[in-house]
């Protein structure tokens, strides 16, 4: 639909409006009969007998608008954001409108979603989904080979269940397949889908912000912002196990460059690597227990340092540090002792003191206990060791640095407070980079552990995400991988897949 204009229509504060629409734009075109009224009495205000001003700013007022297609004979519904102003010329209306879909005009409710795009492909590698099947006899004197798919079993994960704005989902990953005859199309084609299942909903809305937090998960997978779930599909169930596809949803937004040349590379968190704790990190992500403003705005970016960077994943270790930590940095006993002294000592200056004086020592009182970067730094890097050393201990190697966490600690410190105050004046230590770097391993450990990730899994997570192409022997318990491949065919809307069991996320 985005290739093209579509018109039909629609009401609109209870006219009844012909609309253009080119994918993000909504164009509202007037009666004849109406457009004075609309001019005068909606965009327009009299304040004395034949004469107007402009009137207070016209917005919506619904969340979504319904109309009928021209060309498709289809419903087609905006969603809208309410109370947004509408814009307008002499007395055609213009409107934003956030996502569309398009459906049948008997369509109400809808109890299924099912998204997809290039990077599911390899999240959920769609190569573990087929087998090549030949004999060498055959496939050297008469060049036969056979691709043949593999079962649901294979394919699908477990079904998990989760809550997601006071609602019980089940959701699970399945890759599929579609055939063709055509000439100009792959005789196969197959793809990966994000699968989430619910009660029937008409709340279009609900659907647009699980596509969003979906795509969260995915930019949280790969370290990029510009990661992006290109196909949504919507189902009705008929029956007990099947669901048709019975509406096509898209948001309505630029067409953004979705560089796959990381993904090409490698440079992704493997599904099966988070097994069975996927669906708990997909649920902590939405429900924004997950820190992710720090994620570059695409991985190539990553590459690029600046002081934004520091801040912000300076940012996202303290997040994660209070999550882990929520008593703060582990101390002595000797030391939570003095600490209690200081304080009484600091009551009895407050209590003897007054004004000013007694407003300043207040505050000062807050600076006993408290737990800076540099030490919490230290803490967590000392616990996470298990997770990210072999990686500390190459990097700082390779460019000849001590590897000591209360050096990059108090280094980290100090760089991230010249850039958050704005001391320019102060050197910038080219080591920091490297803190940084760690403290990004560090960030990702602790999000991963949270969740429930063994330690084995997690140092492959960070391995494999940001390249450091490191062996690491395989242990017991470890979680099978498949085989990251460069050659990975596009997605296609259609999707097949199937789940029996529900388990719920841990």
């Amino acid at each position: 639909m985005t290739d093209n204009t579509y018109s039909g229509t629609l009401k609109f504060k209870d006219v009844d409006f012909v609309f253009v629409f080119d994918g993000s734009e909504l164009v509202h075109i007037p009666p004849k009969e109406r457009k004075n009224d609309i001019m005068w009495g909606w965009l327009k205000k009299e304040i004395c007998p034949g004469v107007y001003t402009s009137g207070d700013p016209l917005t919506v007022d619904v969340p979504y608008l319904d109309g009928f297609c021209n060309e498709t004979s289809k419903r087609l519904i905006f969603l809208t954001r309410e109370e947004s102003t509408v814009g307008s010329r002499n007395s055609t209306l213009y409107i934003n409108v956030a996502g569309y879909l398009e459906c049948s005009p008997n369509t109400n409710g809808f109890c299924r979603m099912t998204l997809s795009g290039r990077a599911l492909n390899y999240i959920h590698p769609v190569n573990r989904a087929f087998s090549q099947v030949f004999d060498s006899d055959d496939l050297t004197e008469k060049g036969i080979i056979s691709i043949r798919t593999n079962g649901f079993d294979r394919t699908s994960t477990v079904k998990r269940a989760f809550r997601f704005e006071g609602r019980d989902i089940a959701a699970y990953f399945s890759v599929g397949w579609t055939c063709s005859m055509k000439i100009s199309t792959p005789p196969i084609t197959l793809n990966s889908s994000m699968i989430f299942e619910f009660d029937e909903t008409d709340d279009y809305w609900f659907f647009y912000r699980l596509w969003h937090a979906a795509e969260d998960f995915l930019k949280y997978l790969t370290f990029s912002k510009n990661t992006l779930i290109e196909d949504c599909s919507l189902q009705a169930m008929y029956d007990d196990s099947h669901y048709p596809s019975t509406a096509e949803f898209k948001l309505a937004r630029s067409s953004e460059p979705f560089d796959t040349k990381p993904l090409e590379k490698g440079r992704y968190i493997q599904l099966s690597l988070l097994d069975p704790y996927e669906i708990k990190m997909f649920g902590a992500i939405a429900d924004g227990e997950i820190y992710l403003r720090h994620i570059p705005e695409t991985y190539e970016k990553g590459h690029t340092l600046d002081a934004s960077d520091f801040v912000l994943t300076s940012a996202a270790f303290e997040w994660e540090f209070d999550q882990a930590y929520p008593s703060g940095v582990v101390k002595s006993e000797a030391r939570v002792a003095a600490e209690q002294r200081a304080s009484a000592q600091m009551d009895e200056c407050i209590n003897q003191s007054s004004g000013k004086a007694k407003k300043i020592l207040k505050y000062a009182k807050k600076s006993i206990g408290f737990s800076n970067l540099e030490s919490k730094i230290v803490q967590a890097g000392r616990d996470f060791h298990e997770m990210i050393g072999v990686f500390g201990e190459g990097l700082y190697k390779r460019n000849d640095e001590e590897f000591s966490y209360e050096v990059i600690g108090s280094r980290l410190a100090e760089q991230r407070n010249d850039f958050a105050h704005g001391n320019i004046d102060k050197d910038f230590k080219g080591a920091a980079i490297l803190d940084l770097l760690l403290l990004r391993y560090l960030v990702y450990a602790m999000q991963l552990k949270r969740i429930g990730v063994s330690a084995a899994n997690t140092r492959r997570a960070i391995n494999e995400l940001f390249g450091l192409m490191y062996y690491l022997p395989a242990e017991d318990g470890d979680t099978e991988t498949v085989a990251k491949n460069t050659e990975i065919n596009e997605p296609n809307n259609e999707t097949e897949g199937n789940a029996d069991e529900i388990v719920e996320a841990e």
